[in-house]
């Protein structure tokens, strides 16, 4: 009888591993000494002689290498291993904010960063006219230190004072909210999120009466009409959120222009920024 093969008896763990410390330039020996391990032992791991060595065993020589979020769970889960997620630390959000910095700055319309208890992380010079701010404006940092989602469904919030079809756009957002929190489903950050959502009465009543749905795209769309202080007409765009391929706990925040007029305000923001970077320069000079 053949007894079924245990991840990480193909030697991908050990081949991801053995990648993973050439990339950062170590030695076997130096992270065996780093780690604390037995003299041969990584080198045993690394070519498929130890079919499954021990989690707090790989742990250790993952931080002895200094490894990212999503090289640490790229190795685990070679060698079969779950990987809790954890909200990101300090420095991780400052390397998704340096990560992002520039797509961010070169999208024409508004677009912000989320990490994956939805506080908003890192934004671009659109976001602030979005929200009717100016962007040195304090609120714009209150509603960063928060759950953004929170603000969409807060009744003291002005972020849902803007929206102009919220039977539409609040039933959208709870949908892509429950499609983005799967893959964290379990954790016990993340049940602490939704619990803190449905203490916002507006977010219960929705996220009753909303079931879940199969996303059926990669790039879900979310609609959405907003009242933005300062713009001629009504503003439509449809929001997209895509992951950071580095850490899947970060995503970007789209807001896509769905009209004419949207498309105007949006050219005369970013018009309105070059014309003020060109005044910056002749000052300077």
């Amino acid at each position: 009888m053949n007894m079924p093969e245990r991840r990480g008896a193909n030697g991908l763990g050990g081949s991801r591993l053995r990648a993973l410390r050439e990339a950062k330039g170590k030695t076997q020996l130096w992270v065996e000494m780093e780690a604390d391990l037995g003299t041969g032992y990584l080198q045993r791991v690394e070519y498929g002689r130890v079919v499954l060595p021990v989690r707090a065993t790989l742990e250790r020589i993952l931080s002895a290498l200094d490894a990212s979020y999503r090289e640490r769970r790229d190795v685990l889960e070679q060698f079969g291993y779950s990987v809790a997620t954890s909200p990101p630390d300090a420095d991780e959000i400052a390397w998704a904010r340096a990560f992002c910095r520039r797509e961010l700055d070169e999208a024409p319309f508004p677009a912000y960063a989320l990490d994956c208890t939805h506080r908003m992380i890192a934004w671009n010079s659109q976001t602030p006219r979005l929200f009717g701010l100016l962007p040195g404006d304090p609120a714009l940092g209150r509603l960063a230190g928060r759950s953004l989602l929170e603000a969409w469904f807060d009744d003291a919030s002005p972020l849902l004072r803007l929206v102009l079809e919220p039977e539409i756009f609040l039933p959208a957002m709870v949908r892509a909210f429950r499609s983005e929190m799967a893959s964290f489903r379990g954790e016990p950050w993340c049940d602490e999120v939704v619990e803190r959502l449905l203490a916002l009465p507006r977010f219960r009543l929705y996220w009753s009466a909303t079931e879940p749905e199969p996303v059926s795209a990669a790039r879900a769309l979310v609609p959405v009409r907003l009242r933005v202080p300062g713009a001629d007409a009504q503003l439509q765009f449809r929001l997209s959120a895509e992951h950071l391929v580095d850490d899947i706990r970060f995503r970007l925040i789209y807001f896509f222009p769905a009209d004419l007029p949207t498309m105007q305000w949006c050219a005369a923001g970013a018009t309105s920024e070059s014309h003020a970077e060109e005044i910056t320069h002749e000052a300077h000079a």
